[in-house]
């Protein structure tokens, strides 16, 4: 049954809420007043700033625009300039100096052998180890000069016009020059001077510069390109049994020179001896040393290799090959073209210096390294061999062939764990000329590092070679050679 609704109990309930709800906001209220007035935040002292007023001037007054110095004292860079200027000079050179240092390849050691002074080096820095040469006393060529063209043509010819005639006479005399007419003419683009209409034929004590390339000899990088048409070519042992060679180029172009390969000090000197322009790809840490010690103008692939190129046919490294054309234009930009004193050997007949009958040579430097030559008496040259098969050169498949074969004894001493080798150059020793399809014993003298080596017969006159290319075998006591 359905209760009845009791408006008055209703009425009772909702007073009652309202009356707690009241009683609970006046006792938030008041303990909201009494947090806040007898326990009060602690206060932080107040901070006081005092004012001055300061006076303007009576006048404006306009001010100039600060100077460079005064700048230069407001910068924000002053106070590590300033730190920088209190450094010792060693660490600032070290300062500047630590991003070139970064780009070098090798640091370059004391080498294990003794060398002169780098300044008596350059004093006697002469090709064929002679002083150096002046045509007159008051000639005063610039060495910064570009000696191609005109401009080497008429400085030259003014200057020892300049000189006179008995000046120039007296100081060529002790040159052995008797021809004064050699040094007046015009300049060839082989370096030397038309004679005047004489009728007498005349030629300049100066030429071009020699060009000198490391040569690869390894197995994978024959056959060689360039070798057929070096003027003088060296073979000489490397590390672990290998031959390389230094070929130097003068009197004929080769457009393929290689494989190029990396230095070794004995190269550098046979290179300085022909007052040559040096050319190779890196080397060992004593063969930088020695280029600079000597003083020796080169051309490293590492460092300019605008002249190089890299061929598909090959595996790196024996693919690296380089021109004679490019390298003298590299030697152009680098300042090396500078004439140089007529060098290399004596050209002419033996005599009589009787000697035998040598139609083949053979010298064994390894098992590999079996070089031949025979000789081929209607031509009057030597046909080289490598392992009982012609040797010929990869530009066009020339036959590699020579007219005079010298073949020089010296010490060979190995120096480190890695086989590197220390030969003896600096001295005398024996040897053997084959010309003319004989054999004559020689012996060779070298005074110094600089020094051009010099062949001698047993009579004492200096050696003389038939024209055309020289090949120079370089052999350890106890490389085994027949003939």
């Amino acid at each position: 049954m359905k209760q009845p609704f009791n408006e008055k109990r209703v009425w009772s309930f909702s007073l009652l809420f309202s009356i707690v709800i009241n009683l609970v906001l006046v006792a938030v209220i008041s303990i909201y007043w009494l947090s806040f007035h007898y326990f009060p935040l602690e206060e932080e002292e107040p901070i006081v700033i005092e004012l001055m007023e300061i006076p303007a001037p009576e006048q404006p007054v306009s001010e100039a625009p600060p100077q460079e110095a005064e700048v230069a004292e407001l910068s924000p860079l002053k106070e590590v300039e300033d730190k920088k200027a209190e450094l010792p000079p060693e660490v600032k050179s070290e300062i500047a100096s630590e991003v070139q240092q970064k780009k070098e390849e090798v640091k370059i050691a004391k080498p294990p052998v003794d060398l002169p002074p780098a300044e008596t080096i350059i004093k006697k820095a002469s090709p064929s180890g002679a002083q150096d040469f002046n045509p007159g006393e008051e000639i005063d060529v610039p060495e910064n000069m570009s000696w191609q063209g005109v401009e080497a043509e008429s400085t030259i010819k003014g200057k020892l016009e300049e000189a006179g005639t008995s000046t120039r006479l007296s100081h060529l005399a002790q040159e052995g020059l008797k021809k004064v007419e050699s040094t007046v003419g015009e300049t060839l683009a082989t370096g030397e001077l038309s004679p005047p209409t004489s009728g007498v034929e005349k030629r300049s004590p100066f030429t071009k510069r020699p060009i000198a390339v490391i040569v690869e000899n390894a197995p994978a990088a024959r056959p060689q390109s360039g070798l057929s048409k070096a003027d003088i070519v060296y073979e000489i042992l490397a590390e672990g049994g290998i031959t390389r060679f230094l070929a130097i180029f003068n009197s004929e172009p080769a457009e393929n020179v290689g494989p190029v390969r990396s230095a070794r000090p004995y190269f550098i000197l046979k290179a300085a001896e022909n007052d040559a322009i040096f050319v190779h790809s890196g080397g060992s840490v004593e063969a930088f040393t020695y280029l600079e010690m000597l003083a020796v103008d080169h051309i490293d692939e590492m460092k300019n290799f605008q002249p190089f190129w890299r061929t598909q046919d090959r595996h790196p490294p024996h693919n690296l090959y380089t021109s004679v054309a490019s390298l003298r234009q590299e030697a152009q930009r680098l300042g090396y073209n500078k004439p140089t004193r007529v060098g290399g050997f004596l050209v002419g007949d033996l005599g009589n210096p009787g000697g035998d009958s040598a139609p083949r040579l053979e010298i064994s430097y390894t098992a590999d390294y079996k070089v031949e030559f025979v000789y081929l008496p209607d031509k009057n040259v030597y046909r080289r061999l490598i392992n009982g098969a012609p040797h010929v050169d990869a530009a066009g498949g020339q036959a590699i062939q020579c007219s005079t074969i010298i073949v020089q004894v010296t010490e060979h001493q190995v120096k480190d764990e890695e086989g590197r080798l220390e030969i003896r150059f600096v001295g005398e020793g024996t040897g053997w000329v084959f010309r003319d399809g004989k054999v004559v014993p020689i012996r060779w003298e070298k005074s110094d590092l600089r020094d051009k080596t010099r062949f001698y017969l047993a009579d004492g006159e200096e050696l003389k070679v038939n024209p055309g290319k020289v090949w120079i075998e370089v052999v350890d006591t106890h490389t085994k050679v027949v003939f």
